[in-house]
């Protein structure tokens, strides 16, 4: 679909059930349609290095895949996938006409429950957190384990590619900051190749498995038991990874909004149901990844940043590119001590 058939659908569409249409949310791949009772997710038709939506039949698949991912997690929240037909009528979605595009239908849900709207209002209990230790400790447990996957050149890629915004940190933050950014870099680099055999064995033990790929309070609702929605269905390299990644990315979170109290008790129950018990060099693992993530997060808020045009969007994004930023410094600083 087109920016302008997208406008048309929520200002005369057809919704399935009377749906009324309340909300139009953009993200930069896809269009979120919040009706009263249902949501509608549309993918955009792009082709980036990370995915490919280019053609009807693939966002066709990739919206049957990310119905069949998420139902891992989310129970009944994640329905089906609907066509979005076009008649002499108008644009609808779930009726007849041309099929023009599709959509993944999704059960509404409260949004003043999602845990980073919570987390900002000091309403997370600890309660919460070991029922999200329990929940995801049984889907890492019964997901998929993957093989040859989560290499070590696989992380050094992902990793450095943070070069990328060596310029704008220069600009915004300054030339010691540039140099600083070349020095997580490295010390990254040495972190990997010093710890190649760990990564590697892990894998082959079976510590990389098909999860969840995006584990953030955003995509967390906070209710009598826990939703974990918004899986990564368009790219395996970023779903299919070793499952202390994954724990770190959430333990990263909390720390960004100043709750390491959470972070430690979700990690103490997380590993009790796990039967896990963590030597110091998987600790230090563990602290790389949450470095590992800091470092996505410090790019994916750089780049935003650099492509947005409103004045407040680009304030904020400013803002978080600079907390993950010193995030990532001080987890560089720890795993300096930590592994030197």
């Amino acid at each position: 679909m087109t920016h302008s058939e997208v406008s048309q659908l929520v200002k005369k569409g057809v919704f399935p059930d009377g749906q009324v249409f309340e909300e139009l949310i953009e993200t930069h791949i896809s269009w979120v349609i919040l009706c009263d009772t249902y949501v509608f997710k549309i993918k955009k038709p792009l082709k980036l290095s990370f995915l490919d939506f280019s053609t009807l039949e693939k966002r066709r698949q990739f919206c049957i895949t990310e119905v069949s991912l998420n139902q891992r997690l989310t129970g009944e929240m994640y329905l089906k996938v609907v066509p979005i037909t076009q008649d002499k009528f108008g644009i609808s979605i779930d009726a007849s006409g041309d099929i023009i595009d599709y959509a993944v239908m999704m059960r509404r849900m409260d949004n003043q429950c999602e845990m980073s709207k919570l987390l900002m209002k000091r309403k997370v209990s600890n309660e919460d957190m070991i029922k999200l230790a329990h929940l995801l400790a049984a889907f890492h447990t019964g997901a998929e384990v993957i093989s040859d996957r989560a290499t070590p050149k696989d992380l050094q890629e992902d990793f450095n590619d943070i070069g990328q915004i060596t310029d704008f940190v220069k600009r915004i933050l300054g030339e010691k900051d540039a140099r600083l950014l070349e020095e997580i870099i490295e010390v990254a680099d040495g972190f990997i190749d010093d710890h190649r055999m760990l990564i590697v064995s892990r894998s082959s033990s079976g510590f990389v498995r098909d999860c969840h790929g995006d584990l953030h309070s955003g995509n967390i609702f906070i209710l009598a038991q826990p939703v974990i929605f918004d899986c990564i269905e368009f790219n395996e390299h970023f779903r299919q990874i070793d499952i202390l990644n994954e724990v770190a990315f959430f333990c990263m979170d909390l720390e960004f909004y100043d709750r390491s109290d959470l972070a430690n008790l979700f990690l103490e129950e997380y590993s009790n149901k796990m039967n896990m018990s963590l030597n110091t060099e998987e600790r230090d693992l563990f602290l790389f990844y949450k470095l590992y993530r800091a470092n996505v997060k410090t790019k994916v808020n750089a780049i935003k940043a650099m492509q947005s045009s409103a004045p407040h969007d680009t304030k904020d994004r400013y803002a978080l590119f600079r907390k993950y930023f010193k995030l990532m410094e001080t987890y560089c600083r720890e795993l300096k001590r930590h592994d030197g």
